[in-house]
């Protein structure tokens, strides 16, 4: 708070929860009006269209989008979007998927998973948990604390379906291994569930069909858009940052040097 209301600090670059970047933006106007640019987390929809011809590879990089470092990721592919003819296929090979996520010590190469950041953000997840479950969805795989004895603080790969995107724990970022499974029957409806969110840091879609990407990649509300992959064409020449409340302006790339830059007119009378 000390720093954000200096008035000899222009600009703050932040990145973390929505909660702490609204407060930054907040400081500014109490201070000098600094410049802020904000990253500010997710509820990243993950579209699977029952025409991909490679579930199984679909799967697994979907297991990984929201399991991969215990889903304390901003773009973690939180929301699964799927067409309602392939969910349970798709769930099961889900399921099998993640048994072999579980966490384990990380001092063991074979570890996939390991512990979240603290005690609190455990809570966090088994508080999202419990209101999945009091709310409707059903719980498939996970929902529990793991290696207690360890003193850690781990938990489980832990999937939801029969989620209505209404409910809490599709609606804000729990930042812990937690997948909410949404089914949809067409492209608008999938494209208005993708969309119904207040966030828009990233999202992704699998479909055999061109066309089908072109269009709803333009449609989608997001900062980065991933086709029939996940998180695999990361670069820092490419700009990062999200719509809505997943900040403002964008990082990596050139486009970040506008976060800093100021543009200055300058009119000389020539005589």
């Amino acid at each position: 708070q000390s720093m954000c209301l200096h008035n000899d600090i222009d600009c703050i670059a932040f990145t973390g929860s929505g909660e702490v970047g609204k407060l930054i933006l907040g400081y500014s106007g109490q201070s000098n009006m600094k410049r802020i640019q904000l990253e500010c987390g997710g509820k990243s929809p993950n579209i699977v269209f029952a025409d991909h011809e490679n579930l199984d590879m679909v799967a697994e990089k979907s297991a990984y989008a929201i399991f991969g470092n215990q889903g304390e990721v901003c773009s973690a592919g939180s929301r699964l979007i799927i067409q309602k003819e392939i969910e349970k296929d798709f769930i099961n090979k889900l399921s099998s998927i993640s048994k072999e996520m579980m966490p384990g010590d990380p001092f063991d190469p074979n570890s996939f998973m390991g512990a979240v950041v603290d005690k609190s953000q455990l809570n966090k997840i088994e508080d999202y948990v419990n209101s999945g479950t009091k709310e409707g969805a059903s719980l498939v795989i996970g929902g529990k604390a793991s290696l207690e004895s360890t003193g850690g603080y781990y938990y489980e790969p832990t999937i939801f379906t029969e989620v209505k995107n209404s409910m809490k724990i599709a609606r804000e970022e729990i930042f812990g291994p937690v997948l909410s499974s949404i089914t949809f029957n067409n492209y608008n409806e999938a494209l208005s569930i993708a969309n119904d969110s207040q966030y828009g840091l990233a999202a992704a879609v699998w479909t055999k069909d061109i066309n089908v990407a072109h269009k709803i990649s333009r449609d989608l509300r997001a900062g980065t858009v991933y086709v029939n992959n996940y998180e695999e064409g990361v670069d820092s020449t490419i700009p990062l940052g999200g719509y809505k409340q997943s900040g403002i302006g964008r990082d990596n790339s050139y486009h970040a040097l506008d976060n800093y830059l100021q543009i200055k007119s300058t009119w000389i009378k020539l005589d």
